[in-house]
């Protein structure tokens, strides 16, 4: 039987970390914290003694348990291990609430305790890395499978991004030096040189120089795993898009590698997908016959179930996960041509970025809903004239963060705020290849299994 008052006290102290932890882990003092909670816990106690007032008489009304004689006919004997509730039911034998209610542990939780169960989730790998030296208790929490399994829900803001040119080794460009890294930017751990293609949520896909072979691999823990060859060619230029998912109650960290497949001779793309459930390929039935392969760009983007690539005659192809269907959204007319656009999330809404640059002024046009038309317009203050080259735009992170590569610079531009920020000055250029990356410590393996097979 579930603990009613435990209940209520969970609620309330994840409803005060998840409003107030951001400001609180920059501005408020310990002191001010300590007053929170208490301030917290008196209203806690009035919250209690209402609720028990006047919901006890309806709980005692709506719900009663059961003798034997109240069941009739045949009946499993599985209903003799546990008590049977009723509704609407006269009871037989009376509920005490509060001598359920006495075994509550009532003792405060400390401000380590609280910050350690509300707070440590939701920060990235690198930070949490030099938060284990914080304590022992901390260093075990923070190494637990099951802790790496929560961060990887809480945790997705983007951190920066994987850049590469041709086929020299990845970097990583980061966001915030402090904050978001990786032991092996060049993820040397891998068994022969790669190229990344993709990356969702802390997994990163690759794919082999040498004879195409993918890799799902987790750059913070190095973990990885060699894919099957797939059914069909995907060539060194595959469109690959890697989905996953996280959730809280999924142990078992499971992802797909869609791959939109064409072939020079044959107007039709093909789907095929790789599922880390069944550990195999398979080639979807859903056969496109409107586009054919020879304008098909080799990224791609993911959201919410559905994949989409950019053709450069003007369409987006859209595949969903779910029914494995297809179907096209219009790209907005560009006089530069395709390319320089990116797919993005703004608002919870698919939109599509467009930058245009003329007498040395960088625009910004985002454009959104099932039509793409325009729905905003961002003059960005910074000079992205000859001096620096094509403007790309490289996505749209972490709610109002616009990445833009300038020639060889990559700057960021907060909406909100209006302001330009230089992040890189040398690790940009037209060929560079971005996947954004995102700093959480998600295991490519079963999060509760250890390298010798024992469940923690």
């Amino acid at each position: 039987m579930f603990n009613l008052r435990n209940l209520i006290d969970q609620g309330f102290a994840s409803l005060v970390l998840t409003a107030s932890f951001s400001t609180l882990w920059h501005s408020i003092s310990i002191k001010h914290f300590s007053q929170l909670l208490t301030n917290l816990s008196l209203n806690q106690e009035r919250f209690m003694a209402d609720f028990e007032g006047n919901n006890r008489e309806t709980l005692e009304d709506d719900f009663c348990l059961l003798e034997d004689s109240d069941l009739e006919g045949d009946v499993d004997e599985r209903l003799y291990e546990l008590p049977i509730l009723s509704p609407k039911a006269k009871a037989k034998i009376p509920v005490d609430y509060n001598k359920a209610l006495k075994y509550v542990d009532r003792k405060e939780a400390g401000l380590e305790d609280v910050l350690r169960d509300h707070a440590l989730h939701l920060l990235p790998a690198k930070t949490l890395f030099r938060f284990k030296t914080v304590s022992r208790r901390w260093g075990q929490w923070i190494s637990s499978p099951l802790f790496a399994h929560r961060q990887t829900t809480y945790f997705k803001n983007v951190s920066g991004l994987f850049c590469q040119v041709a086929d020299h080794s990845p970097s990583f460009l980061s966001f915030n030096q402090d904050a978001y890294g990786m032991p092996d930017p060049s993820l040397s751990f891998l068994p022969e040189p790669v190229k990344v293609r993709s990356s969702c949520n802390g997994l990163v896909c690759c794919q082999g120089i040498e004879d195409d072979t993918y890799y799902i691999c987790s750059p913070v823990t190095k973990e990885w795993k060699k894919l099957p060859r797939p059914n069909l060619y995907h060539g060194a230029k595959a469109a690959v898009v890697l989905a996953f998912e996280p959730y809280l109650l999924n142990f078992n960290e499971s992802y797909e590698l869609v791959c939109a497949v064409t072939f020079p001779d044959y107007p039709v793309v093909y789907f095929e997908i790789y599922s880390s459930r069944s550990s195999s390929w398979r080639v979807s039935d859903t056969i496109c016959y409107e586009l054919d392969g020879s304008g098909l760009h080799d990224g791609g983007y993911y959201m919410k179930g559905v994949v989409y690539w950019e053709y450069s005659s003007g369409v987006i192809l859209a595949f969903g996960l779910r029914d494995e269907q297809y179907g096209f959204l219009p790209l907005p007319a560009n006089d530069e041509g395709y390319g320089n656009g990116a797919l993005a999330m703004k608002h919870d809404e698919l939109c599509y970025i467009q930058p245009r640059c003329q007498d040395n002024v960088c625009t910004i046009n985002i454009h959104g809903n099932m039509d793409m038309s325009l729905k905003s317009v961002i003059n960005l203050p910074y000079d992205a004239g000859s001096t620096f080259g094509v403007c790309r735009a490289l996505g749209f992170f972490n709610g109002d963060i616009l990445i833009l590569g300038l020639g060889t610079r990559v700057i960021s531009y907060h909406v909100k705020k209006q302001k330009v920020e230089l992040i890189s000055q040398h690790e940009g250029g037209a060929c560079t290849r971005y996947i954004p990356y995102v700093n959480s410590l998600v295991s490519v393996r079963h999060p509760l299994i250890r390298d010798k097979g024992l469940i923690v």
